[in-house]
Parts: C-alpha cells; sequence; structure tokens
C-alpha cells in the first residue's frame, strides 16, 4: 500500500538504441581492459600473461588469472551498461 510520502515508481522502458550500441561498446571496452591487464601482466612480470587453453599452465594459475580476467570483464560490461542506460534516459 503506497502512502503519500512514498514516491510512485514507474518503469521506463530503455531506449531501443541503447540495446543495440551498449553490447558493442561493452564488447569493445572488455577487449581492452584485457589487452590492458595481458600487458601490465608481462609488464609486471615478464612473462606472457597464462592462457587458460595452455594445458602447459598450472590449473591453478590459469584458474586465477581466469577469474581475474572474468571478474574484470563483467565489471566493465556492468560499468558500460550503467552508463549507456544513463546517458539514453
Amino acid at each position: 500500500m503506497m502512502t503519500d510520502h512514498e514516491p510512485e515508481v514507474t518503469a521506463q522502458e530503455p531506449n531501443p538504441i541503447m540495446h543495440l550500441v551498449a553490447p558493442i561498446t561493452a564488447i569493445g571496452a572488455t577487449m581492452v581492459v584485457r589487452k590492458v591487464l595481458n600487458a601490465a601482466y608481462e609488464s609486471r612480470t615478464g612473462n606472457q600473461a597464462p592462457d587458460p587453453r595452455d594445458s602447459r599452465v598450472g590449473f591453478g594459475r590459469a584458474l586465477v588469472w581466469a577469474v581475474v580476467t572474468a571478474a574484470t570483464a563483467a565489471a566493465v560490461e556492468t560499468a558500460v551498461y550503467r552508463m549507456m542506460n544513463r546517458t539514453t534516459h
């Protein structure tokens, strides 16, 4: 039950352009961030970043790198979608 003090929340339909531009922007941003992460890893360690598909890379090392890159990609995607949603309303 709504009282006089509660604001009415209305659902806003996202801009249709966002459905086209946001995923492309998110993919591009994620690709850039992954390249930056790989370059930072190489700069810091002197070795190339672990490739999780390479069987010569230890499981733990591959898993940690996969978690780091996946979490970073998810954060970037979330940020891009939030910014795109904010700018298209």
